[in-house]
Protein backbone atom coordinates (compact mmCIF):
# COMPACT_ATOMS: atom_id res chain seq x y z
CA UNK A 1 0.00 0.00 0.00
CA UNK A 2 1.23 3.58 -1.01
CA UNK A 3 1.92 5.99 1.41
CA UNK A 4 -0.68 8.89 1.46
CA UNK A 5 -1.37 11.52 3.87
CA UNK A 6 -5.18 13.32 4.09
CA UNK A 7 -6.05 16.57 4.66
CA UNK A 8 -9.54 17.00 6.96
CA UNK A 9 -11.41 19.87 8.11
CA UNK A 10 -10.40 20.98 11.22
CA UNK A 11 -13.63 19.72 13.07
CA UNK A 12 -12.21 15.86 12.13
CA UNK A 13 -8.80 17.07 13.85
CA UNK A 14 -10.94 18.89 16.83
CA UNK A 15 -13.05 15.21 17.29
CA UNK A 16 -9.43 13.25 17.78
CA UNK A 17 -8.23 15.76 19.71
CA UNK A 18 -11.13 15.20 21.78
CA UNK A 19 -11.60 11.58 22.10
CA UNK A 20 -7.62 11.44 23.01
CA UNK A 21 -8.26 14.17 25.73
CA UNK A 22 -10.63 12.21 27.15
CA UNK A 23 -8.57 9.11 27.57
CA UNK A 24 -5.90 10.77 29.22
CA UNK A 25 -8.63 12.36 31.93
CA UNK A 26 -9.82 8.80 32.00
CA UNK A 27 -7.35 7.40 33.22
CA UNK A 28 -6.52 8.87 36.75
CA UNK A 29 -2.43 8.85 38.13
CA UNK A 30 -3.37 7.85 41.64
CA UNK A 31 -4.87 4.43 40.58
CA UNK A 32 -2.36 3.38 37.87
CA UNK A 33 0.60 4.11 39.54
CA UNK A 34 2.91 1.52 38.10
CA UNK A 35 3.99 2.39 34.54
CA UNK A 36 2.54 -1.05 32.78
CA UNK A 37 -0.82 -0.24 34.61
CA UNK A 38 -0.71 3.42 33.80
CA UNK A 39 -0.16 2.42 29.75
CA UNK A 40 -2.43 -0.84 29.87
CA UNK A 41 -5.04 1.43 31.30
CA UNK A 42 -4.85 4.61 28.66
CA UNK A 43 -4.14 2.18 25.64
CA UNK A 44 -7.58 1.08 26.16
CA UNK A 45 -9.67 4.27 26.84
CA UNK A 46 -7.82 5.13 23.18
CA UNK A 47 -9.21 2.30 21.42
CA UNK A 48 -12.84 3.24 19.88
CA UNK A 49 -14.10 5.57 16.96
CA UNK A 50 -12.59 8.99 17.35
CA UNK A 51 -14.43 10.91 14.47
CA UNK A 52 -17.56 8.95 12.39
CA UNK A 53 -19.16 11.57 9.53
CA UNK A 54 -19.50 13.84 6.51
CA UNK A 55 -15.76 13.32 6.20
CA UNK A 56 -15.09 9.89 6.38
CA UNK A 57 -14.20 8.05 9.72
CA UNK A 58 -10.93 7.60 12.11
CA UNK A 59 -11.16 5.00 14.48
CA UNK A 60 -8.36 3.44 16.63
CA UNK A 61 -7.52 -0.28 17.97
CA UNK A 62 -5.66 -1.08 20.83
CA UNK A 63 -2.64 -4.11 21.54
CA UNK A 64 -1.19 -4.30 24.74
CA UNK A 65 1.55 -6.97 24.07
CA UNK A 66 2.56 -9.54 26.39
CA UNK A 67 5.39 -8.38 28.85
CA UNK A 68 5.75 -12.00 30.83
CA UNK A 69 8.20 -14.27 30.53
CA UNK A 70 11.55 -14.05 28.93
CA UNK A 71 10.07 -14.70 25.01
CA UNK A 72 7.27 -12.12 25.97
CA UNK A 73 6.16 -10.30 22.67
CA UNK A 74 7.93 -7.54 24.55
CA UNK A 75 11.09 -8.94 25.23
CA UNK A 76 11.61 -9.76 21.75
CA UNK A 77 9.99 -6.72 19.74
CA UNK A 78 10.46 -4.37 22.33
CA UNK A 79 6.95 -2.83 22.22
CA UNK A 80 4.81 -1.81 25.13
CA UNK A 81 1.75 -1.67 22.69
CA UNK A 82 0.28 -0.44 19.18
CA UNK A 83 -2.07 1.49 18.56
CA UNK A 84 -3.66 0.42 14.50
CA UNK A 85 -5.69 3.81 12.86
CA UNK A 86 -8.06 2.72 10.79
CA UNK A 87 -9.04 6.42 8.29
CA UNK A 88 -10.89 6.96 5.60
CA UNK A 89 -11.58 10.09 3.88
CA UNK A 90 -15.09 7.75 2.34
CA UNK A 91 -13.19 7.23 -1.16
CA UNK A 92 -9.72 5.28 0.37
CA UNK A 93 -9.29 3.97 3.53
CA UNK A 94 -5.68 3.71 5.01
CA UNK A 95 -4.67 0.99 8.24
CA UNK A 96 -1.26 1.92 9.83
CA UNK A 97 -0.07 0.36 13.20
CA UNK A 98 2.42 2.44 15.30
CA UNK A 99 4.54 0.22 17.96
CA UNK A 100 5.61 2.20 20.93
CA UNK A 101 7.41 1.89 24.11
CA UNK A 102 6.44 3.53 27.13
CA UNK A 103 8.56 5.27 29.47
CA UNK A 104 7.23 6.68 32.88
CA UNK A 105 8.85 10.34 33.67
CA UNK A 106 11.60 12.46 31.82
CA UNK A 107 13.55 10.98 29.37
CA UNK A 108 16.01 13.41 30.18
CA UNK A 109 15.82 12.21 33.68
CA UNK A 110 16.55 8.61 32.98
CA UNK A 111 19.85 6.81 34.35
CA UNK A 112 22.42 5.72 31.51
CA UNK A 113 21.91 2.16 32.53
CA UNK A 114 18.07 3.04 31.78
CA UNK A 115 18.63 5.22 28.82
CA UNK A 116 20.58 1.96 27.18
CA UNK A 117 17.58 -0.42 28.00
CA UNK A 118 14.97 1.92 25.70
CA UNK A 119 18.15 1.96 23.11
CA UNK A 120 17.85 -1.77 23.06
CA UNK A 121 13.86 -1.56 23.06
CA UNK A 122 13.69 0.79 20.15
CA UNK A 123 16.24 -1.72 18.18
CA UNK A 124 13.88 -4.49 18.78
CA UNK A 125 10.82 -2.63 17.63
CA UNK A 126 13.13 -1.51 14.56
CA UNK A 127 12.95 -5.21 13.24
CA UNK A 128 9.30 -4.59 12.32
CA UNK A 129 9.17 -0.50 11.81
CA UNK A 130 11.11 1.94 10.53
CA UNK A 131 10.10 4.50 12.69
CA UNK A 132 9.05 3.36 16.71
CA UNK A 133 7.67 5.66 19.23
CA UNK A 134 8.43 6.48 22.66
CA UNK A 135 5.63 7.70 24.78
CA UNK A 136 7.10 9.63 27.44
CA UNK A 137 5.10 10.19 30.48
CA UNK A 138 6.18 13.19 32.92
CA UNK A 139 4.22 13.80 36.03
CA UNK A 140 3.67 17.14 37.65
CA UNK A 141 1.20 18.20 40.41
CA UNK A 142 -0.17 14.58 40.19
CA UNK A 143 -1.18 14.85 36.88
CA UNK A 144 0.29 13.12 33.55
CA UNK A 145 0.85 14.38 30.20
CA UNK A 146 1.79 11.54 28.35
CA UNK A 147 3.71 12.83 24.62
CA UNK A 148 4.93 10.82 21.73
CA UNK A 149 8.86 11.08 20.90
CA UNK A 150 10.73 9.67 17.77
CA UNK A 151 12.54 6.20 19.17
CA UNK A 152 15.00 6.93 16.02
CA UNK A 153 16.14 10.37 17.39
CA UNK A 154 16.57 8.20 20.87
CA UNK A 155 18.10 5.47 19.30
CA UNK A 156 20.77 7.76 17.75
CA UNK A 157 21.53 10.12 20.13
CA UNK A 158 19.76 12.91 18.70
CA UNK A 159 17.53 16.16 19.61
CA UNK A 160 13.51 15.07 19.72
CA UNK A 161 10.41 16.61 19.88
CA UNK A 162 8.08 15.67 22.49
CA UNK A 163 3.94 15.95 20.96
CA UNK A 164 1.42 16.12 23.39
CA UNK A 165 -0.77 12.78 22.39
CA UNK A 166 -3.74 14.66 21.42
CA UNK A 167 -1.57 16.88 19.40
CA UNK A 168 0.22 14.08 17.95
CA UNK A 169 -2.76 12.17 16.78
CA UNK A 170 -3.91 14.81 15.24
CA UNK A 171 -0.85 15.95 13.35
CA UNK A 172 0.67 12.61 12.74
CA UNK A 173 -2.08 9.61 12.93
CA UNK A 174 -5.12 11.04 11.55
CA UNK A 175 -3.06 12.10 8.64
CA UNK A 176 -1.87 8.84 8.43
CA UNK A 177 1.83 10.22 8.44
CA UNK A 178 3.19 8.34 10.70
CA UNK A 179 3.11 4.62 10.89
CA UNK A 180 3.56 1.05 9.50
CA UNK A 181 1.28 0.35 6.59
CA UNK A 182 2.50 -2.93 5.33
CA UNK A 183 -0.33 -5.63 5.61
CA UNK A 184 1.88 -8.54 7.58
CA UNK A 185 3.12 -6.02 10.32
CA UNK A 186 -0.46 -3.92 10.59
CA UNK A 187 -2.17 -7.89 11.03
CA UNK A 188 0.06 -9.19 13.25
CA UNK A 189 0.05 -6.68 15.61
CA UNK A 190 -3.58 -7.51 16.40
CA UNK A 191 -2.43 -10.17 18.93
CA UNK A 192 -0.53 -9.62 22.23
CA UNK A 193 2.11 -12.26 21.56
CA UNK A 194 2.82 -11.25 18.23
CA UNK A 195 2.83 -15.34 17.19
CA UNK A 196 3.05 -14.39 13.33
CA UNK A 197 6.05 -11.83 13.65
CA UNK A 198 8.97 -14.21 14.01
CA UNK A 199 8.80 -14.91 10.35
CA UNK A 200 7.65 -11.49 9.18
CA UNK A 201 10.97 -10.36 11.31
CA UNK A 202 13.37 -12.56 9.73
CA UNK A 203 12.20 -11.39 5.89
CA UNK A 204 13.18 -7.75 7.00
CA UNK A 205 16.12 -8.22 8.28
CA UNK A 206 17.00 -10.35 4.64
CA UNK A 207 15.42 -7.64 2.81
CA UNK A 208 12.43 -10.09 1.42
CA UNK A 209 9.80 -7.39 2.35
CA UNK A 210 9.22 -3.22 1.06
CA UNK A 211 9.76 -1.05 4.37
CA UNK A 212 7.39 1.51 5.21
CA UNK A 213 7.65 4.56 7.85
Amino acid sequence: MPKHAFRFPPEVGAAVKQHVRRAIEAVDPSRYRQEANYTAALVSQLEGVAYQGQHGSVEFRSTVFDDRAAGSAESRYGADFAITATVSDGTTTIRKAILVQAKLGDLDDMSAADAEFLRSQIEKMKQLVDAPKVMEIPEHSGHRYPAMVSGNNVLDHEPYTRMELPEYFTARVTTTLDGATERGVVDAVQDSSLPRVDVLAKLRQKGLTKRWN
